[in-house]
């Protein structure tokens, strides 16, 4: 049987226009519409970026992409870092300019190279994928590791795939993939403690199944169908904790609603369905197990669901150093 876990490809986030988002804006400045104007057209890239930004949100002016872009050119054309990657990104998904994966990778390059973290992660992926470069997994792997040491939350989360798969011509580690994807969720990357879990799980010499528990559950608090998958297992095979298949069917009832169908395999390996079958539960047991889970149903719909009475708390204890 397998356990759930995220593919590096879709781990990727690729080009998801995080640069819409706030904390991209730049900090220093305080510029209001009419101060940013005057100082883009005297020349100032700062000024022109923030203008950039507010078209591409449509804050205080109507979004607009062109615009945008016309003030990102302005602001990359001078060397800011910050606007050669949204302007890249701007090609890359065609918003105010004709789509060009090429000149997205040029602009890249340009804001990368001066050490801005969005982009070194933008780049590896491009070369990771052959996307506007040729495929080349050395330099992904070079760019993903500058983004990384700067903690950028994607690259670390690629990373700790990679490394967690042994993939694309790195050799499984498990002490690097626990590094990075410990470092992701600290970042933010809260989609990773499943994976984190797993890692933790067959970690090697690292191998923590309390920690992997720990992570599972945490993930579950958040709606993960993979890790209530996960958790399922644990409470099957009582690792990290006691053995209870009812919770186990319980939690592959649940990780099957949220579509996770490789549960219906560990369900019937627990109902007596499938020739895999080591245990039998009685219908009464089924029937609790499915009480159990149509109860935490309702508990999250309300808003007061629980995973684990006894287990509070972050699933990271401290914030390891990117590898």
């Amino acid at each position: 049987m397998q356990v759930m876990v995220m593919s590096p490809a879709s781990a990727v986030l690729g080009l998801a226009l995080l640069l819409l988002l706030p904390g991209r804006l730049p900090a220093e400045g305080g510029f209001t519409l009419d101060t940013a104007q005057a100082a883009a057209a005297k020349g100032d890239p700062q000024a022109a970026y923030f203008l950039g930004k507010q078209y591409a949100h449509g804050q205080g002016v109507p979004q607009d992409y062109a615009k945008a872009a016309e003030y990102f050119r302005q602001a990359a054309s001078q060397g800011y870092a910050l606007a050669q990657n949204d302007l890249g990104a701007f090609y890359a998904k065609g918003l105010g300019v004709k789509q060009d994966d090429e000149t997205a990778v040029q602009w890249y390059r340009r804001a990368a190279e001066q050490g801005d973290p969005l982009a070194e992660y933008s780049l590896g992926h491009d070369y990771a994928i052959g996307r506007g470069v040729s495929k080349d997994m050395s330099e992904a792997l070079k760019w993903y590791r500058k983004a990384a040491e700067q903690n950028q939350p994607d690259a670390l989360a690629t990373l700790g795939d990679l490394y967690f798969f042994g993939d694309q011509g790195l050799k499984l580690d498990y002490q690097a993939a626990l590094k990075y994807y410990s470092n992701a969720v600290v970042q933010g990357r809260l989609d990773c403690l499943n994976n984190l879990g797993l890692a933790y799980e067959s970690g090697g010499t690292n191998k923590n199944p309390a920690l992997a528990l720990k992570c599972f559950r945490d993930a579950v608090r958040r709606g993960d169908g993979r890790a209530m998958m996960n958790l399922g297992r644990m409470y099957e095979a009582g690792t990290g904790v006691d053995r209870d298949p009812v919770e186990a069917y319980k939690w592959f009832t649940l990780a099957l609603r949220r579509g996770i169908l490789v549960a219906k395999r560990y369900q019937e390996a627990l109902n007596g369905t499938s020739p895999l079958s080591h245990a039998h539960l009685t219908p009464e047991q089924i029937a609790e197990a499915m009480r159990r889970a149509d109860s935490y149903a309702q508990e999250v719909a309300q808003g007061t669901a629980k995973v684990s009475a006894a287990e509070n708390g972050a699933a990271i204890a401290e914030k390891p150093a990117a590898q």
